[in-house]
């Protein structure tokens, strides 16, 4: 008891334990997922706002900016200076390219605000190029004003030449001159070239282009004149184009001041927002790693404290076990020392119940030693369960592994459990897979041990229906295969919630059962434990109140180690198996003790209306009665050779009669294998078996029971019962208590029959009471039995058989005196 609450305490700290652990992480678990949590929201926060690459790239790409402004702004004053097209067009590429960069700069913008300014920066730069394309355009026009007063000069210099002329060599710069006054230059070129004199009169010609040049410069005068005007307006203009420029480049500078004053505004307070977030996310941290220090360190205490205690209780425990294991072995070598002592005390209870039997004793004295031997038989049983559960609880019990054959020990199993329950009437239904024929390796006897306790259980609580065994075999590993025998029946059931008691030793569903079923609650825990030990497993379907089916599951090793059949090797070949048929039960239980005395297994009926079609019967020969009431001998035969009984297979059926008027040949002719002649003896049944090819398996040497010298019965002799069934003291008398019984039942219907002077009815009670007076040999029944058997109102009249009848009644009646004071009379016979 103190072990057990020390296991218990030990149980409840351990669970203990194992919470605080479970719980410590839990809460660490859950602050860092909190932690995690708002550290997240801060770092969202962080990225949310412009990172310092962000601003900085801004800032290099916003600097950039600025330097390629001033450069175009050089450029621009450059081609205005020049009047050159390729600064104004290097002026024009590099606008584009700071557009091209303003473009990128507005993605960097995050706010509406600066990418404002920046459309605004674009737009001015738009502007600043329109206007610097009208400056040239003025530049451009005022240099036509300087080409009309080079050409004036140039016309004065004509005057010393006669030569032609043309714009281009005329006038320098003339490809930078406005379209018009190219236009104009070309004209007064062509005019001059086309009145160049061709006379050699010098002074002619001189006078000539004198006259042609005075002109020439007047037109171009007048042509300055008017150009001298527009000069002053474009002039008016550039000064108006340089103060919008100047303007623009102004407003372009504030623009960019402003920009560049956002953006470092801008990353100030990006930069406060950071610091801002950092700090929360500092504190944050702390305080987690804080509070997870401080619950590391409480849950390390309790835990460390929990921890001591387990090692405290495991110390404790240590020697409990110790002192459990020695109980254990104590318990262990109690129950073995007990076991094989009682076994000498049961053997001796055992020897002297029978010797007691075997001595003159009254009825009641008689019902004592059956309770003896009973109990002595239970005892017996228990404590062969006591040592096998002993054995398994303690590992010492040993599995072999020897050839059989599967389908014959299911069988064998079967057919005995069905022998023990006989009165019952149950119905056994066998179905064994053909794959359970062949030879594997195994521990038969330990098997058989768990089908007996599932079979014998199965007809133990099942009062009407059936008991259905399959066995089917799947397959396993390599050469190997898994056996599946179920056995179910149609019994009480047992309850869901009891289930799990069923295995548990002393333990039964019911507290009941035991009380009307009996046991001891050991066999199916010893079952279950035997299929581990087999490497197989038990398992359990049931139902209250319809029935139970158990399912052993066991690994089998196929093997081909053995030819042939071995009388040392367990269930390698079958029992041989004999199906009897005769109305004659003393004479039928005579000859199953004789079956068993000889190793045959026996399926007895006294009718052959009992055998069903579809039944499993498994046998090797039939012995049939030839007279029965309902169903004769021939019938037999014509029934089984129909083909309508799948048991049958052409075994050979031998006929046993007590008729005289038939020889041999009359019943071999119709389809009889062979036939005895009622009475037989043990020898003449070997011979005809011998005959038939069949050979019996050799009965191991019974130790024969001490007996108590008897005096020589008068009216009876037990040779031939003696030839049947040796000196097996029990089954003799057996057979004497059922040929009691039975000659009672049959004087009375015969009484009856002979006052109602029914001659065949007292034909076929004769006929069946015949065999067992044959076998006593008491000839003075047996003469007037034949005249009664074959007699008819012609042969034999009324008066006469009263006559015989009464002589039959009074030799009987002797017979049965004797009989009685020789036997130990069983409790369940009423004289």
């Amino acid at each position: 008891m103190q072990h057990k609450n020390m296991v218990n305490a030990s149980k409840k700290s351990k669970n203990k334990f194992t919470l605080k652990i479970v719980t410590s992480y839990l809460i660490l678990a859950l602050l860092a997922a909190g932690v995690g949590y708002f550290v997240y929201t801060e770092i969202q926060t962080y990225i949310s706002t412009e990172t310092a690459e962000v601003n900085d790239e801004k800032l290099l790409r916003t600097s950039s900016l600025m330097t390629n402004l001033y450069e175009a702004e050089s450029l621009s004053k450059l081609a205005l200076q020049s009047d050159e097209k390729v600064n104004f067009d290097a002026y024009a590429l590099k606008i584009d390219s700071i557009q091209v960069e303003i473009d990128t700069l507005k993605q960097l913008m995050l706010g509406e605000e600066q990418k404002g300014l920046l459309d605004s920066l674009q737009v001015l730069l738009s502007q600043k190029v329109s206007n610097n394309n009208e400056l040239r355009s003025l530049k451009i026009k005022n240099n036509s004003a300087n080409s009309l007063d080079k050409a004036l000069k140039e016309f004065e210099k004509i005057e010393e030449s006669f030569g032609k002329f043309s714009a281009e060599n005329l006038f320098t710069n003339f490809d930078q001159l406005s379209p018009k006054v190219q236009q104009s230059l070309r004209e007064y070129a062509i005019l001059i070239s086309k009145n160049v004199p061709n006379s050699n009169d010098i002074t002619k010609n001189a006078a000539y282009v004198d006259s042609i040049l005075n002109v020439s410069k007047a037109m171009l005068r007048k042509a300055k004149l008017s150009d001298s005007r527009s000069q002053r307006s474009l002039a008016q203009k550039e000064i108006e184009v340089n103060r919008n420029d100047l303007e623009l480049s102004r407003q372009l500078q504030n623009i960019i001041a402003a920009f560049e004053k956002e953006i470092i505004s801008s990353s100030y307070n990006t930069s406060i927002v950071k610091r801002e977030t950092l700090k929360r996310t500092t504190r944050i941290a702390g305080m987690a790693a804080l509070l997870g220090f401080l619950i590391v360190g409480i849950f390390s205490f309790l835990i460390t404290r929990d921890y001591w205690k387990v090692q405290t209780y495991r110390v404790r425990l240590e020697k409990e076990k110790k002192f459990s294991e020695s109980l254990l072995k104590s318990r262990e070598q109690l129950i073995s020392t007990v076991s094989h002592d009682l076994r000498t005390p049961l053997n001796t209870i055992s020897g002297y119940s029978e010797l007691l039997e075997s001595t003159e004793l009254s009825r009641k004295q008689s019902g004592y030693i059956k309770n003896v031997k009973s109990a002595s038989e239970y005892v017996g049983n228990l404590v062969n369960d006591l040592l096998d559960f002993s054995k398994l609880e303690a590992g010492k019990l040993k599995i072999e592994k020897v050839p059989f054959i599967p389908a014959h020990l299911i069988q064998e199993t079967a057919e005995n459990l069905q022998a023990l329950h006989v009165n019952k009437k149950l119905k056994l239904v066998l179905e064994i897979a053909p794959q359970l024929q062949q030879t594997v390796l195994g521990d038969p006897f330990r098997i058989r041990q768990i089908l007996t306790n599932l079979m014998g259980n199965a007809f133990k609580f099942t009062e009407e229906g059936q008991i259905k065994i399959t066995a089917t075999a799947e397959k396993g590993k390599e050469k190997a295969i898994v056996a599946r025998i179920q056995v179910a029946d149609t019994g009480i059931g047992i309850a869901k919630e009891k289930q799990h008691l069923i295995f548990k030793e002393f333990t039964q569903a019911d507290n009941n059962i035991d009380k009307k079923f009996g046991g001891h609650g050991l066999g199916l825990t010893i079952s279950k434990k035997l299929a581990e030990l087999l490497r197989g497993n038990l398992t359990l379907e049931s139902k209250l109140g319809s029935g139970s089916t158990f399912t052993l599951q066991l690994p089998l090793e196929i093997t081909d180690a053995v030819e042939k059949p071995s009388k040392e090797l367990p269930y390698m070949a079958p029992k041989l198996r004999m199906l009897i048929i005769d109305d004659d039960t003393a004479l039928l239980h005579m000859l199953r003790e004789l079956a068993e005395s000889m190793g045959i297994t026996a399926h007895t009926f006294t009718n052959f209306l009992s055998i069903e079609k579809d039944s499993h019967l498994a046998y090797d020969i039939v012995l049939t009665d030839i007279q029965m009431p309902q169903v004769t001998g021939f019938e037999v035969l014509k029934k089984l050779q129909s083909g309508k009984y799948k048991h049958y297979t052409n075994q050979p059926i031998v006929a046993m009669t007590g008729r005289r008027d038939l020889g041999p040949e009359a019943y071999i002719g119709v389809g009889f294998s062979q036939v005895l002649q009622k009475p037989f003896s043990k020898g003449e049944l070997i011979a005809t078996l011998k005959l038939l090819g069949i050979t019996t398996q050799k009965q191991e040497a019974k130790e024969e029971k001490t007996h108590v010298a008897e005096q020589e019965p008068k009216l009876y002799n037990l040779d031939i019962i003696h030839s049947f069934l040796g000196e097996n003291e029990d089954a003799i008398q057996d057979v004497l208590s059922t040929f009691l019984s039975d000659t009672e039942t049959n004087m009375k219907l015969l009484e009856e029959t002979v006052t109602a002077k029914d001659y065949p009815q007292v034909n076929q009670v004769a006929h069946r009471m015949l065999p067992m007076f044959r076998q006593l040999k008491v000839l003075s029944c047996v003469a007037i039995l034949e005249k009664m058997e074959l007699g008819t109102p012609e042969t034999l009249n009324h008066d006469t058989l009263s006559s015989s009848f009464e002589n039959l009644k009074s030799d009987v009646h002797d017979l049965v005196m004797e009989l009685e004071e020789r036997l130990a009379t069983d409790p369940d016979y009423n004289d």
